[in-house]
Formats: structure tokens, C-alpha cells, sequence
């Protein structure tokens, strides 16, 4: 009785529809995870999907933080239905692949009539001399595997559609163990830098359980923009990974879409700022530098204010000045303090007693470590060349001249209509060799 209770169960993970809705809760809940923001703060949640107006009438933020939606990848019962459906696979490959590769290889030897007829397609031939050795010799150049026992013959090909589904099964275990190293092996960082700065690790978005933060330095040697069109086409930083000696180990520039890799970490282009600038009073020769705030309306511009306070002894001017910086550039404007424009200057150029030497830039570093990237491509890559070998036709052919007439007979998994031109192909090849052999 327990035993039949053991094979019941194993028995649910081997149906087909079982697996099917299992893939279809996953798919369900990876696109609320698309459709959700993840790891984001409570706040966030808290103000995007409020409990006074929840969307749909349901969805808010207790429902996303009681239900793990904010982190879905790395819930307790998202792996569990990622083992469900590994375990489906195992079982599905196991009892019912398997089996099926291994007597694709087996051969078959057809001889009564019954048998025949059971086929998908089948005929009656005269049976003359020498016909089983033409049949052997054909079915070879149309690169049948041939077996031969006295009269009998049979032939396979397309094995390799046989053993496809198995290594389907195989690659999507490889990309579920891939999304297993993935969710407790990572982290991924923003790091919003000054040009020029070192720095280390430390301002972690993502954390995987099993993850530490590496310990080596990084420095931002530079970074420019590119403008095209007075629009800005790409940005740029230099970057240098050193040892803990200072020593530099690889220095490359990034830009969006070409990351810095380093010991499986990926260095992003992904933000730029301005943070302020570098100015030198020309009475008292000292350099200070102001800090730019960014416009409300418009994001890449910054505006920073000089004054000639009494109380503000590192600078004496005649007048308070506003200076607006658009985009990083060399130029900036320069209004009074009644807002009323005055005019542009350069970077480097006298102003008044004030001689603006510099912009000061900051980077915004996107880092990301996730070794079960490789894994997960290898799996998708398995998977594309599995799946479009999967449909590749397994054709069986049988043959027997025991009794006369003889009898010829093929089966397909698919591919019907082309196993149907060829055994019309193979028919007509056998009557013309007989023609031929009547009229000699």
C-alpha cells in the first residue's frame, strides 16, 4: 500500500499538465516581478501603491511586502516552485525519455501482415530476386541506420530528435540552477563618484545571502562627455582597478554598454553629475570650491551663487552673481541678483576678481557581480539549439519478403508529408529496377 502511495506521487510530477501549470505560475509571478519594482524601500512602496487608492482595488503595499513581491526572485516559495518544476523534469526525463532514446535504438523486425497495416504507410510489392539487397542499398543512401535478419529488414533515422527533448529537459535545469547561484550569489552597487576619488565597494542595492563585498580599490582618473548636435551622445569615465599596494592592475574606459570586467565584476556607465566648482580669488590667491545645485525643470543644469558678503572674507566682490552651468561644458551664464542676465563666460577666463579654473564632474558607477549570468546563457543557448532539434522527424522503416507478396512499411513522428514523397520516391525506385529487370 505504501509503495502504491509512493509511485502516485511520483507519478503527479510526471504528468504533463502538472508541469505545464507549474511553468505557468512562474511565468505569472516573474512578470509581477517585471511589473513590480524590486528592492526597492518600504517608503517607496508606501507612496507608489498606497492603501487609500490600491491599484485594481487590491494591490498595494502590504500586499507586495506580506508576499515577498518586492524581492519575488528570492522568496522562499519561488524556489520552491523552481525545485517543483526541477523535479518535474528529473522525473519526466527519467521515466519516460529516457525509455523512449533507448528503444528508438533498439531494432524491430516486422513480419506478419497485422503489423503492417498498423503503419502510417505501407504497400504490397511483387517479391523478386536480389530485392531486400536494392532496398538495404537504397535506404542507406537516404542515410537509414540498416539491420538485417534473413528476410527482414529494418531502418531508422532522425535519432537525434529522440535524444533532443532530453537535453531540453537538461538545459532547463541548467538555467534553474543558474537562477539558484544567481539569487544567493550577487550584489549590485551604485557609487556616485567625483573625478579623481578612490573608492571601495560599499553602497550594496543587492546583496546575496552567501555574497561578500570584494576588497580591492577602484579610482575615476577621468570623465567627459560627448556631445553631438548640442545634445549629449555618450559619457565617458577612466577608470583603474589597484592592489592594496596602489599598484594598478587594468585601466579602461567605459561608456554605456562597455563595462569594465574584473574578476567577474562589471563596472557600468550608468549616471553623471555636476558637483560643484573650483575657483580661485585672485586678491588673497587661495582656490575654493563652491558647490552647484541641480534645476528643479531641468536636471543636467546647476546653478551656484558668488557673493560679496562682508561676513564671506574668502571672496570680495563688488556684487552677488548667479551662474548657471547647461550640460558640461566649457561656458557658463552669469546673472545678476535681480536675475537679469549679463553674459557668458568660459571656463579658465577672468571674472571680475574670480577666475573659474574648473567644473567639478562626478560618475555614477553601476556595479554588478553575478556569476550564474554564464550559466544561465549556456542554458538559453542549449535550449534554442535543443528545441529546434526537437522537431527534426524520427522515421522508421520496416520491410519483409518472408511470404510473397512482400511488404514495405515506414512510420513518422512527424514530418508526414515528406516521409510521404519519400516512400513514393522509394516505390518508384523499386518498380523501375523491377521494370528493368523484366524487360531483360
Amino acid at each position: 500500500m505504501k509503495l502504491f502511495k509512493i509511485k502516485q506521487s511520483i507519478k503527479v510530477f510526471t504528468d504533463l499538465r502538472f508541469a505545464i501549470i507549474i511553468l505557468t505560475v512562474i511565468a505569472i509571478v516573474s512578470s509581477l516581478g517585471s511589473v513590480i519594482e524590486q528592492d526597492e524601500t518600504l517608503s517607496f512602496y508606501q507612496q507608489n501603491y498606497s492603501s487609500v487608492n490600491p491599484i485594481y482595488g487590491f494591490v498595494d503595499w502590504n500586499l507586495i511586502i506580506n508576499f515577498g513581491l518586492d524581492h519575488v526572485y528570492t522568496t522562499w516559495w519561488f524556489f520552491f516552485l523552481l525545485i517543483i518544476l526541477a523535479i518535474c523534469l528529473i522525473s519526466c526525463t527519467i521515466t519516460r525519455q529516457f525509455p523512449i532514446f533507448f528503444s528508438s535504438k533498439d531494432f524491430l523486425f516486422k513480419k506478419e501482415k497485422i503489423s503492417f497495416l498498423n503503419l502510417s504507410f505501407f504497400v504490397r510489392i511483387k517479391n523478386l530476386p536480389y530485392m531486400k539487397e536494392m532496398i538495404t542499398l537504397k535506404l542507406q543512401k537516404m542515410n537509414f541506420y540498416v539491420y538485417q535478419k534473413k528476410n527482414l529488414i529494418y531502418g531508422y533515422k532522425g535519432l537525434i530528435g529522440r535524444i533532443s527533448p532530453i537535453l531540453v529537459h537538461f538545459s532547463l535545469l541548467i538555467i534553474l540552477v543558474g537562477s539558484f547561484i544567481g539569487a544567493f550569489i550577487n550584489f549590485k552597487s551604485q557609487e556616485i563618484l567625483p573625478k579623481g576619488e578612490l573608492f571601495h565597494i560599499q553602497n550594496p542595492l543587492r546583496i546575496g545571502y552567501f555574497t561578500s563585498l570584494p576588497n580591492f580599490t577602484t579610482r575615476v582618473n577621468d570623465f567627459w562627455v560627448e556631445y553631438e548636435n548640442n545634445r549629449v551622445h555618450q559619457f565617458y569615465s577612466n577608470l583603474s582597478v589597484l592592489d592594496n599596494f596602489g599598484n594598478e592592475i587594468k585601466q579602461q574606459t567605459i561608456s554605456v554598454n562597455n563595462p569594465l570586467h574584473y574578476k567577474k565584476i562589471d563596472f557600468y556607465q550608468s549616471d553623471w553629475n555636476l558637483l560643484g566648482i573650483r575657483i580661485q580669488n585672485l586678491q588673497d590667491k587661495k582656490i575654493y570650491e563652491l558647490p552647484v545645485f541641480s534645476l528643479k525643470k531641468s536636471p543636467k543644469s546647476w546653478v551656484t551663487w558668488i557673493s560679496d558678503s562682508s561676513k564671506q572674507k574668502s571672496i570680495r566682490m563688488e556684487n552677488n552673481f548667479t551662474l548657471i552651468f547647461d550640460q558640461l561644458q566649457n561656458i557658463f551664464f552669469v546673472y545678476d541678483q535681480t536675475g537679469k542676465f549679463l553674459e557668458f563666460n568660459t571656463i579658465g577666463d577672468l571674472f571680475f576678481n574670480v577666475k573659474i579654473l574648473e567644473i567639478l564632474p562626478s560618475t555614477g558607477l553601476l556595479i554588478k557581480y553575478d556569476p550564474s549570468i554564464i550559466i544561465i546563457y549556456l542554458g538559453f543557448g542549449i535550449l534554442m539549439l535543443t528545441a529546434c532539434l526537437s522537431y527534426l522527424p524520427y522515421t522508421q522503416i520496416w520491410f519483409s519478403n518472408s511470404v510473397n507478396p512482400a511488404w514495405l512499411g515506414c512510420s513518422t513522428n512527424r514530418g508526414k508529408i515528406q516521409l510521404e514523397i519519400e516512400f513514393e520516391n522509394l516505390i518508384r525506385f523499386i518498380e523501375n529496377k523491377n521494370l528493368k529487370k523484366f524487360l531483360k
